[in-house]
């Protein structure tokens, strides 16, 4: 599948470059219109306007599908990276089948390590996911309003600020790695 997306990639990127180039530029007409002040901004056409923001979005789509793709291509599990190292007593069936923990040389439980599921990987990759979709509507809307004005909308802070609030949504990860941390510097029991 990797071979049929690359010559697509290519094709697209060189249709966007021929369009993007053959679009005339704004700067002669701008420096036309000059003031006081510096130059006026001129609004290129709308279907310009919706072309790049179309290509940013399409672009940001196709590299997530690229990457994807080559992760099939791999032995790389998405159940692996949301699962993280425990240490957990190891047991075993008898032969009646009841489970029966494992003891090491010394009489004491064998503790193995092993992948269990980790609930606040998986709540940092929802909140991650929320976060990008809102991340590229907003960034749709604010490529808008510059392409149309010059500038930035003077209520980017506020976006900004709502999307810095939305990255507690990683506060239980980032707890989670901070007790383990501090676990691994405390001294051991014995």
């Amino acid at each position: 599948m990797k071979y049929r997306i690359g010559p697509w990639v290519q094709r697209i990127s060189a249709a966007s470059l021929l369009v993007l180039a053959a679009t005339p530029s704004w700067s002669e007409e701008v420096a036309s219109q000059g003031t006081k002040q510096g130059t006026l901004w001129v609004a290129p056409a709308d279907w310009f306007v919706y072309l790049v923001i179309f290509i940013v979005l399409i672009g940001t789509l196709l590299a997530m599908a690229l990457l994807r793709a080559a992760l099939t291509l791999s032995s790389w599990s998405l159940a692996d990276a949301l699962s993280e190292e425990v240490e957990v007593t190891a047991m075993e069936k008898d032969a009646a089948g009841a489970s029966k923990v494992v003891l090491d040389a010394s009489g004491k439980p064998l503790m193995i390590t092993e992948l269990r599921a980790s609930s606040s990987r998986m709540v940092a990759l929802m909140g991650m996911i929320a976060i990008l979709l809102m991340f590229l509507g907003f960034g749709a809307f604010a490529l808008f309003v510059f392409a149309k004005t010059g500038s930035m909308p003077e209520s980017i802070e506020q976006v900004v600020n709502y999307l810095l609030a939305g990255l507690t949504l990683f506060a239980p990860y980032v707890v989670n790695k901070f007790s383990s941390i501090f676990e691994s510097l405390a001294p051991k029991k014995s």
